[in-house]
């Protein structure tokens, strides 16, 4: 296991990229929208948290599986038969902002996850649970 924790906070997903023209120079330039870049900063901070006390600080090569567990708060709106939230934001934003966040610090790429189990649901206390595993060439 290369890294095992729960991030707390109200997951947020990955947002659409904005964009601006600047002036003078006409160039387009895209960032972050401010929710999706505090979650994902949120995230890289606890996971360097965990990792210094964990790790030799490099990062890991080669190919990775994932799991994602987003705890997300129940609304008062929501039935008590109601267990799953089958409602925004997606599963795959949620997830994408997690992978981004913490590429350059566990990984040096997102693209390294080749496979990845996601999940949502209620929890008084919102975040994220994180795993992340190595998956050695003897695997099938």
């Amino acid at each position: 296991m290369i890294l095992d924790l729960r991030v707390y906070g109200f997951p947020v997903a990955q947002g659409r990229p904005r964009a601006f023209k600047m002036r003078g120079t006409g160039q387009i330039r895209v960032y972050d929208p401010a929710k999706s870049k505090n979650w994902k900063q949120d995230v890289k901070t606890q996971v360097l948290q965990k990792l210094a006390f964990t790790s030799d600080g490099g990062l890991v090569e080669g190919p990775l599986e994932g799991y994602l567990g987003f705890k997300m708060p129940r609304p008062k709106s929501a039935r008590k038969s109601d267990h799953y939230p089958a409602k925004r934001p997606d599963l795959e934003n949620l997830s994408k902002a997690v992978f981004d966040a913490m590429e350059g610090v566990v990984y040096k790429d997102d693209a390294q996850i080749v496979r990845a189990v996601l999940e949502k649901d209620y929890d008084p206390q919102p975040g994220v649970v994180i795993q992340v595993r190595a998956i050695g060439s003897a695997e099938s």
